[in-house]
């Protein structure tokens, strides 16, 4: 008589209760089918094969207005008198745009000019315009889904950070001198009302 160690005792059981397992989860199935049959014999029901037919769907944009990043956007960003607290003057704004420091400054959401993920763009150029009294800008944006909400008109206003010394004047109050921005926001809104945004075509 043949000796088994403990080892393929176990090993032998494990594969029998494996076949059994199998076995039985076969029989459970046909018993099934069984009880089908048997159902549709009792009704006088002929079982027919049913087609489902199903369509896939894509998505597909159809928007018209094709471009590619970066966006090269320009606008108004202030203009002389006293969008806020301050006043500033047509010679201020003037004076700003030779100051080396407002030559490059991000383009950002919602003034979050602490936080480098909300960097957009960049504006890349400011001067003065005597037409309008006011300081123009290019610039461009990086990120897809603000360039398609300026294109789609969604996005209209811009807004500065703007650092500047005070003084007093009798004849304009509060006034902002040695202007120098840290960034411009793309806003719902902006507190100066001439400030734009547009794509340069």
């Amino acid at each position: 008589m043949m000796k088994m160690t403990t080892n393929e005792v176990i090993k032998r059981t494990e594969r029998y209760l494996r076949l059994m397992r199998f076995k039985y989860s076969n029989l459970e199935r046909l018993s099934r089918l069984n009880m089908l049959m048997d159902y549709y014999s009792s009704k006088n029901e002929i079982m027919h094969p049913e087609k489902c037919s199903t369509s896939i769907e894509c998505s597909e944009q159809l928007s018209s207005k094709d471009f590619k990043l970066p966006l090269k956007v320009r606008g108004i960003f202030l203009t002389e008198g006293r969008p806020k607290k301050k006043y500033y003057s047509a010679e201020e704004l003037e004076k700003s745009t030779k100051n080396p420091i407002n030559q490059k400054f991000p383009l950002m959401l919602d003034h979050k000019d602490t936080e480098v993920g909300q960097i957009v763009g960049g504006v890349d150029k400011i001067w003065y315009d005597k037409a309008i009294k006011g300081i123009r800008w290019e610039g461009h944006i990086n990120n897809e889904t603000f360039a398609r909400n300026v294109l789609d008109g969604i996005v209209t206003d811009v807004s500065a950070t703007i650092f500047s010394a005070s003084v007093y004047d009798i004849n304009n109050g509060l006034m902002g001198l040695d202007l120098s921005f840290k960034e411009l926001s793309l806003v719902m809104e902006g507190a100066e009302k001439n400030n734009s945004i547009e794509v340069v075509v």
